[in-house]
């Protein structure tokens, strides 16, 4: 019974994406969201949302009035199931990304954690997570605010010695 609820929620969520897709392909909105970097022993944690093609890091959408930093502990929480308390966040700046109908602008923050953290995925919205070497990230096709991120950082050229993206 669990599963069939699991696929249906699947089923709706991509479908609210597609309609949103489809709302932003005439209002070519500005959105505005957080991102969560959650480093562990120089990986990074990545997730597959179950309605979009591209891996991501913790992210979510603010609500009217909340606090940035206080979003990403929110956004955490829901994706992942990790708690932490906001003071533990380091804001990183904030990051464009082009979407196919809209700019995406997030607010990064991140935190490096000195033991693994018990992750948690509802195979609703998150159907994957998993700490990720940057060596291996580089390569993937990355959500364009993470991967803005990522390369205005300079974070895998930093991590692997390497040139990054190019």
């Amino acid at each position: 019974m669990n599963q069939l609820f699991n696929m249906m929620a699947r089923l709706i969520l991509k479908l609210a994406y597609r309609a949103l897709l489809t709302l932003w392909f005439f209002t070519k909105p500005t959105v505005y969201g957080v991102y969560i970097a959650i480093w562990y022993q120089a990986e990074l944690l990545m997730i597959k949302n179950s309605y979009r093609k591209r891996l991501t890091i913790p992210c979510g959408r603010m609500k009217r009035g909340e606090d940035p930093a206080e979003a990403a502990v929110r956004e955490l929480y829901e994706e992942v199931g990790i708690k932490l308390e906001k003071s533990k966040l380091t804001f990183a700046g904030k990051y464009t990304g082009k979407f196919k109908y809209a700019t995406d602008i997030g607010s990064v923050f991140e935190v490096e954690l000195a033991k693994s953290p018990q992750i948690r995925v509802d195979n609703r919205e998150v159907v994957w997570a998993q700490f990720m070497p940057l060596e291996q990230i580089s390569k993937l096709c990355l959500n364009p605010t993470v991967k803005s991120w990522l390369d205005q950082r300079d974070i895998i050229s930093f991590y692997t010695g390497g040139d990054g993206f190019h």
